[in-house]
């Protein structure tokens, strides 16, 4: 077999011919690079466990060309080798077991390398808050190798069907594991791919003109803080998400335009057009310190723990069922369908990315669609009778007779 004092140039040459291949580095014993039938690149060791040349000859994948350089990888070798010198087998199942991460382990990587990285805040607040309370509970102490694909379809079999929170652990779970098998190289597969999630429960409550009416009345005539009330009103009249609501600033409000210029929405920065109403309570609401809502002075955002919590006051005053601020959101959504807004218009009213789910509104509220089938029948029926028309009558056919109506 080849031998090169390996190098990036040397690695970066060497090419598929069709059958596997090692080519073998001079500077460290062992140590070497795999190149595939199909061309794919690793860097491994070759070292005999046991004593003399009576040990078992073994075999360890280092990492991937290109996950490591050349130089690290020789690097990791010379550890491996210094592990085989004291007697250990870094490709038996009892050395791999002590090196394998914990999942509690795993989880900690993974909030700092790649949740902290890549997520929004309030998102990753949410999914160290379900690694704590659900899912390191059952496999924080397993190693992540140790981990079956059974133990984890269990695992989530055993939680409420139909719960919005319930896929949001397995989801997570899955894409820890897949970190750690695809970028990490620290487990051969993900047992978690492939799970299927549970069927979730389509849930849309709105609130109807009483129970609007109900949340105004206890706002107007009890003893919250004004920045509960406002936030509330906020929700309702604009449709924004409750976390867009408690981190609005008044440097993102335009009054003179009407407009809130929101710098970092679940869409990434969008506008959110104010009615008369928001536009009015704004204008009267005192501006205390950075954010519109913040409690005392206005320095800091209003949490969604205190929101909550007064949210269950609102709920126990007014006797309101099924009720969550979210709903605000599908309230307005409704609202703006019986108005006749199309789906693009809901979208950019919602700030949602795609039409898929603002088109459910418009689909479920027939009463635009039903005016404007009313308003083409009229035309029609005129345009095929002109008599009719002239006279100020339509004619109409009724299914039931077989005869035809005339209509004033």
């Amino acid at each position: 077999m080849p031998t090169y004092a390996l190098t990036k140039t040397v690695v970066d040459k060497l090419d598929s011919t069709g059958r596997e291949y090692v080519v073998w580095d001079t500077t460290t014993p062992g140590f070497g690079v795999r190149v595939s039938a199909r061309g794919a690149k690793s860097y491994i060791l070759m070292y005999r466990a046991g004593r003399g040349r009576g040990g078992r000859l073994r075999k360890v994948t280092i990492a991937k060309v290109g996950d490591l350089t050349v130089s690290e990888a020789r690097k990791f070798a010379f550890q491996l080798r210094g592990d085989v010198a004291r007697g250990e087998d870094p490709a038996g199942e009892s050395t791999r077991k002590r090196r394998e991460l914990t999942l509690r382990e795993a989880a900690q990587r993974y909030l700092a390398e790649h949740v902290s990285v890549h997520n929004k805040p309030s998102w990753a607040n949410q999914i160290e808050l379900l690694l704590r309370v659900h899912i390191l509970p059952r496999f924080g102490t397993s190693r992540i190798g140790d981990i079956t694909r059974a133990e984890i379809i269990k695992w989530h079999s055993e939680k409420p069907a139909g719960n919005y929170g319930t896929n949001r652990c397995l989801a997570i779970l899955r894409k820890l594991l897949t970190i750690a098998h695809r970028d990490w190289r620290a487990i051969e597969t993900n047992p978690a791919a492939g799970i299927r999630l549970h069927r979730e429960i389509v849930r849309c409550r709105f609130y109807n003109d009483a129970e609007i009416a109900q949340i105004g009345a206890w706002l107007a005539n009890n003893s919250e803080l004004p920045h509960f009330v406002l936030a509330t009103r906020l929700l309702l009249l604009t449709g924004m998400r409750l976390g867009e609501v408690l981190a609005l600033r008044w440097s993102d409000v335009d009054l003179s335009q009407g407009i809130l210029r929101l710098r970092d929405s679940k869409v990434g920065a969008r506008a959110v057009a104010l009615n008369p109403e928001v536009v009015t309570y704004l204008a009267e609401f005192p501006m205390r310190g950075e954010y519109v809502v913040g409690p005392a002075d206005g320095k800091i955002a209003l949490t969604k723990g205190s929101y909550h919590s007064f949210w269950r006051r609102l709920l126990r005053a007014t006797g309101l069922q099924d009720a969550r601020p979210h709903d605000f959101r599908h309230t307005v959504a409704t609202l703006g369908a019986i108005g006749g807004a199309n789906a693009f218009i809901l979208r950019d009213l919602l700030g949602h990315k795609t039409v898929a789910i603002t088109s459910g509104y418009v689909a479920r509220t027939l009463d635009p669609v039903r005016a404007v089938s009313n308003a083409i029948g009229v035309h029609v029926a005129a345009a095929l009778n002109p008599s009719s028309a002239q006279s100020g009558k339509i004619v109409s056919f009724d299914r039931r007779s077989k005869k035809t109506v005339s209509h004033e």
